[in-house]
């Protein structure tokens, strides 16, 4: 069942232009994933109802709602300053769209208390925004979008000012939450970390166009796409016998018998891995390797290699 279906969307801003089609599956988690100034986020805000399009149709359900006002949409919204009241308690900001619906003192308190919960914020409930961390502020932002039973939830770049721990951790709490309250997700990020973990389908946005739509796994080994090819994870773009060729680091394989050669001219030591770069007479190539299988590896040393799953242009 198709969710949410945009038709010919577009959206003018000087000399860009948003002007995009796509669909989202009930209970799915789909990534917009692009640069900055690709249009994610003014794509986000017209289908939240913040901001009105050009031209185009947005449906939910089947049902056109392009024109209708945001909180008639039943679509929440998690921002990337989480956008908590800092003069409500935890407690309050949580509430906040169930007091907006006019729902009773009892049941607010015990949807409060149930949500608070599954979120692991109860002991934050008297406590102020400025008084708990980045990581507890986007629970809250969380529980509050939650709270009032969304049909979709859409998410603005909700991790990018989180240190690397907190945000490895509340990605796989993301994806757990998604599970739970099978809820459709659209969630905006310049990240591909993120939006190759968490995503069960990715819109690769580019200049206002949609570049390619696919799972994780298709558009990271299946690219159709130039920029597709450069943007999504690391690329060697190589010309060998007058081809242009596109090879991922971790298809560079070393051995003895490699059909190609060149010399070890840098090893960088990364998170359990290294990326070696080697001199050849087609150009710099990176290769990535485990740890504990770059330990005999000497920079100005010759080495052979061959290239796996080539891609031409």
């Amino acid at each position: 069942m198709k969710k949410l279906e945009v038709f010919n969307l577009k959206k003018k801003y000087g000399d860009f232009q948003l002007d995009v089609s796509f669909d989202v599956s009930s209970e799915e988690f789909v990534s917009i994933l692009g640069p900055s100034g690709s249009g994610k986020s003014t794509l986000l805000h017209i289908i939240a109802g913040f901001i009105n399009p050009d031209s185009g149709q947005i449906l939910k359900n089947g049902k056109d709602i392009t024109n209708m006002p945001a909180n008639k949409r039943n679509i929440g919204v998690v921002f990337q300053d989480y956008a908590l009241f800092p003069y409500l308690t935890v407690f309050s900001n949580i509430a906040f769209g169930l007091k907006v619906k006019r729902q009773s003192v009892a049941y607010i308190r015990n949807a409060v208390f149930e949500i608070a919960e599954k979120f692991g914020i109860s002991k934050l409930l008297e406590k102020y925004p400025d008084y708990i961390s980045g990581g507890e502020k986007q629970r809250v932002a969380l529980a509050r979008a939650m709270i009032v039973k969304p049909e979709i939830l859409l998410m603005d770049e909700p991790l990018s000012s989180l240190d690397a721990k907190i945000r490895e951790k509340l990605m796989k709490d993301l994806r757990e939450f998604h599970k739970e309250f099978r809820i459709t997700v659209i969630y905006v990020t310049h990240d591909q970390t993120e939006a190759m973990f968490l995503s069960d389908r990715i819109i690769l946005l580019n200049n206002g166009k949609v570049d390619q739509i696919g799972t994780p796994l298709h558009l990271y080994e299946n690219p159709s796409t130039d920029f597709a090819k450069r943007f999504l994870g690391k690329m060697n773009i190589l010309k060998i016998d007058g081809k242009t060729i596109f090879v991922r680091p971790e298809n560079v394989i070393f051995g003895k018998k490699g059909r190609f050669e060149g010399v070890i001219k840098d090893i960088i030591y990364l998170a359990g891995f290294a990326e070696i770069e080697v001199s050849t007479r087609f150009g710099t190539v990176i290769a990535r390797e485990f740890l504990r299988n770059v330990k005999n590896l000497k920079v100005g040393s010759d080495i052979r290699f061959d290239l796996l799953q080539i891609t031409n242009n």
